[in-house]
């Protein structure tokens, strides 16, 4: 389905072409603080990070690989970010490759899912801490272990726990796989699978709320790419049918979704105007049904790798850009009435560099982050809206490190901003971490990616995983 040409590749397998646009008023106010970036990770090669922030604390996972094995190391810091503990091995393999770590937390329990990679396996397994991450109960194996399994998602919802992955078979078909527990972890019941098909099901996202499980992904069962939903009413005991929300002639892939009460809102990419674009639709029913989808973002030229973020009733939609062979910008389109429609986008990063992979939250404020090349190297820049997404300040240069920065994530709680990245030179990684130390953020970098045509995150991770999917 996806074709890339890649110019510059630093970990990131994504790159878009843009359209220059018109770019956003930018809001002439004093520029933010952050703490001075630290590293919380240790010894090895780290790269992956994510984190997630409560009110029990600021918590991080990443990779660490170090003498020929990976492993997924978990860090948490109790005083809002200021000093993290000593990180632990999650994972605690003795060989093998543990990689593409994700995570929940909620009241001091949390639950990190992971891929190992073993001897040609490769499996889904999970390990639960009920002390908020200061240890972890030995890793349970989520998935069968007869077929190869990858890229792992995972949510919680009052006692339930879900998991979802993607699993190869003999004829090489991929297809979702979805497992729950019921006893906040302490079990899980038979996987069960969410599609059965001869083609390709990929890039699952899983998301849940009360009793209802949703899933989305990428599929060409019918010929061509489409994004599928699939949702359970009975926290994970059977799902419906799948429908496709897509509903477009051309190829539709890397779907996002966010879910609020009845409210479902999803994201991918799309290109059936002849160029990739964003598109957007929402179902007011709980999922039974969708709206056409929306061309979130008009453009000539490609747009790649959508992320968004939903406050009351607006929707802020951020992607990368093509402007040339070589200037890549951040875009972002907002709907102030629920995503019946979409103001015209705006240009974020507007510079002369390469930027690319955005990530988005917003507490009422809004805060884009990605990677950009401008500086004359990868850092991580971070721009803030305080007017709804109307207006944005200028870009602020997180990192400005003498090395590459780039896997940027980014969360928010109480008008603070906490960021994490990869940090450093091939073989050398280490996760930085910075927050904001006033009610407005700043950051910064990202790898030279160029994106011809599209997504394919799942091409290059399959090619790691030992799964080689075909698509």
């Amino acid at each position: 389905m996806y074709v890339i040409h890649v110019k510059a590749l630093v970990a990131m397998i994504i790159g878009l072409s843009v359209l220059a646009g018109a770019g956003p008023t930018f809001a002439h106010a004093e520029q933010p603080g952050f703490t001075n970036a630290s590293s919380i990770s240790t010894t090895g090669d780290s790269d992956l990070p994510h984190i997630f922030v409560s009110g029990d604390g600021v918590f991080a996972v990443w990779t660490q690989t170090s003498l020929g094995k990976s492993d997924v190391l978990f860090a948490k810091s109790t005083d809002g970010g200021y000093t993290f503990g000593t990180p632990v091995d999650v994972s605690g393999s003795s060989k093998g490759q543990s990689l593409y770590p994700q995570f929940v937390e909620k009241d001091n329990h949390v639950y990190v899912t992971w891929q190992l990679s073993l001897s040609g396996a490769s499996t889904i397994l999970m390990a639960k801490s009920v002390d908020g991450g200061t240890s972890f109960e030995k890793p349970v194996q989520l998935s069968d272990g007869l077929q190869l399994s990858a890229f792992p998602q995972v949510s919680l919802s009052g006692n339930h726990v879900y998991a979802s992955w993607i699993e190869k078979s003999g004829d090489n078909s991929t297809n979702i796989i979805f497992a729950k527990s019921d006893d906040s972890g302490n079990s899980f019941g038979t996987p069960l699978h969410v599609t059965h098909n001869m083609g390709n099901s990929g890039i699952p996202k899983l998301y849940s709320d009360g009793n209802q499980v949703y899933l989305a992904w990428e599929d060409n069962s019918r010929g061509d790419y489409e994004v599928f939903l699939s949702k359970s009413s009975d926290s994970g005991a059977s799902f419906h049918i799948p429908i496709d929300i897509s509903t477009t002639t051309g190829q539709s892939g890397t779907p996002e979704i966010i879910v609020s009460g009845n409210d479902v809102y999803a994201v991918w990419m799309d290109n059936t105007s002849g160029n990739y674009n964003i598109f957007f639709t929402k179902s007011t029913d709980g999922g039974e049904t969708f709206a056409k989808p929306i061309d979130v973002s008009h453009q000539q030229s490609d747009s790649g790798y959508p992320q968004f973020a939903v406050w009351k009733n607006n929707i802020y939609v951020t992607w990368t850009q093509t402007i040339s062979d070589t200037n890549y910008d951040i875009f972002l389109a907002k709907s102030s009435n629920s995503g019946d429609t979409f103001d015209k986008p705006i240009n974020l990063s507007n510079n002369p560099g390469a930027s690319g992979w955005p990530k988005i939250v917003s507490d009422g404020n809004v805060y884009v982050s990605w990677v950009d090349s401008t500086p004359g190297k990868f850092d991580i820049l971070i721009t803030k809206s305080t007017d709804g997404g109307t207006t944005f300040e200028s870009p602020t240069n997180l990192s400005h490190s003498k090395t590459e920065s780039y896997e940027n994530e980014m969360a928010t709680l109480d008008n603070t901003v906490y960021m994490v990245w990869q940090e450093g030179t091939s073989g050398n990684h280490t996760i930085d971490f910075s927050k904001s130390t006033t009610f407005v953020p700043e950051f910064g970098p990202l790898a030279s990616i160029v994106l011809v045509l599209s997504l394919v995150s799942i091409i290059v991770v399959s090619a790691k995983s030992g799964l080689k999917l075909k698509i």
